[in-house]
């Protein structure tokens, strides 16, 4: 099923109340004659995945991806809007609190609470092992000539250890675009990295090579007031895309987008016939979260995402409603100048520490990937970056801030059909993975306020 921007919006669990703590999930086989159940509509998947954020919001008391950890015992959530279930990972039992928002779930929804061998807060201080002044620290193997850099680090969602990338130290915004290795000597070198990350940290890790991010850089000719998901042309020349309007602690209206994407200062114009944006301001950037923020000449700046195709020249466009956390398992879109939207993109791990192309350590970011419902199965190309990423909100009529596009992964090969705005002045790439900066972690690093309509 292919959705587009103007039409949007892991196993079904049964669960013995009484056998709520620590159970084992429990999925019923499937009746030999059992009719084949009509897909879901897009709005029917909005619908319970609200319900089901709804539910994960009240277990984790409204505390963001990171802030999590200080739930005594809490692993991770994972939302499934297509099974209508819920799927609690936890270090012992829950408390009575949870227990009871667990007894007392909607009629249809079902949950499973699964044993995790270490709690996010574990998972957190043995995170800090790896980190040296704020940022990752080299990683030295025996015998070898040169340091490795890790280029990712997380909580895995299950609570069973960390989950660890890493790559050879080429420099900041310098990696191998090959593996540099042979399959069986990556696989040795990866055992030994994991050897030395497994008594560093004192927990269990998983490891796997992953160079280092790369920063993905109408629509095309946006206006006062400004909007978020156009393109826009960053002082050094290249494209970018817009993201959330925001107001400062000070009650001036800019328009955010991606540090990585000027981090010296400039003027800002829109892709396409060069109109005056406005100025990076220099009291409103923070390279940890890959956020800044644009004075404005105007001093105006809409509340609204740009919708659909980079192609297109409507003008098309929805509100923004308002923000909220990120899950496991939640479909988001996201909203690049350069390709357009990207909707059926699923959130595969929350509370990653990335280390961005411009060499600084994002501590707090998402991942989501396309999936078979996403057009074109990718989720962004270059130039996308800064963009927004929301979740569709009253049947995809208004846009739910989730965060703004930092970085990529897996990169691919564009398909044919997508429409890439700046095809013809580089050679388009895509990727399936984008990872980004939760909108709470922004808001409130910042100060903002998000401009809503």
């Amino acid at each position: 099923m292919k959705q587009s921007g103007r039409s949007r919006g892991r196993a079904a669990i049964a669960l013995p109340l009484a056998a709520l703590a620590l159970s084992l999930s429990f999925v019923s086989a499937p009746s030999a004659v059992a009719s084949p159940r009509p897909a879901l509509t897009t709005s029917a998947i909005e619908k319970r995945q609200e319900t089901l954020d709804k539910i994960a919001g009240q277990i984790t008391e409204g505390l963001s991806e990171s802030d999590r950890a200080r739930i005594p015992g809490f692993a991770d959530i994972e939302v499934d809007p297509l099974h209508d279930s819920l799927r609690l990972h936890w270090k012992g039992s829950p408390p009575e609190r949870v227990r009871h928002i667990l007894a007392h779930l909607p009629a249809g929804v079902r949950a499973s609470v699964l044993p995790a061998r270490y709690s996010k807060a574990d998972l957190h201080a043995a995170r800090d092992r790896l980190l040296h002044g704020g940022r990752p620290a080299d990683l030295h193997l025996p015998g070898a000539a040169a340091p490795l850099r890790i280029t990712s680090v997380g909580p895995a969602v299950d609570g069973s250890g960390l989950q660890i990338g890493y790559d050879e130290d080429r420099g900041a915004g310098r990696s191998d675009r090959l593996d540099p290795l042979a399959s069986a000597a990556r696989q040795d070198r990866s055992s030994e990295v994991a050897a030395v990350t497994g008594r560093l940290t004192g927990v269990r890790t998983t490891v796997a090579y992953q160079p280092l991010s790369v920063d993905l850089s109408s629509r095309q000719e946006d206006g006062s007031p400004w909007q978020g998901g156009a393109a826009v042309r960053n002082p050094g020349g290249g494209i970018c895309s817009s993201s959330f309007a925001v107001r400062t602690s000070g009650g001036q209206y800019e328009l955010s987008t991606a540090y990585h994407c000027d981090g010296r200062g400039g003027v800002w114009h829109t892709y396409q016939g060069g109109k005056v944006i406005g100025t990076t301001d220099a009291a409103q950037r923070l390279a940890s979260d890959d956020a800044l923020g644009i004075t404005l000449p105007s001093g105006r700046s809409a509340g609204r995402l740009y919708d659909g195709p980079a192609s297109e020249t409507d003008g098309y466009s929805k509100p923004v409603s308002g923000w909220g956390h990120n899950n496991v398992g939640d479909y988001v879109c996201t909203d690049g100048a350069n390709s357009g939207v990207h909707c059926g993109v699923q959130i595969a791990e929350t509370d990653i520490g990335v280390t961005g192309a411009n060499g600084v350590y994002r501590p707090d970011t998402d991942l989501a990937y396309s999936t078979s419902r996403t057009k074109d199965h990718i989720a962004a190309a270059n130039g996308d970056s800064g963009g927004p990423v929301f979740a569709g909100a009253n049947n995809y009529t208004s846009d739910e801030a989730r965060g703004m596009i930092t970085a990529l992964d897996r990169t691919v090969t564009c398909p044919s059909s997508e429409y890439v705005l700046d095809s013809g002045v580089r050679t388009p790439w895509c990727v399936q993975g984008v990872y980004f900066v939760p909108i709470s972690q922004t808001l409130h690093d910042m100060h903002w306020t998000l401009v809503t309509q």
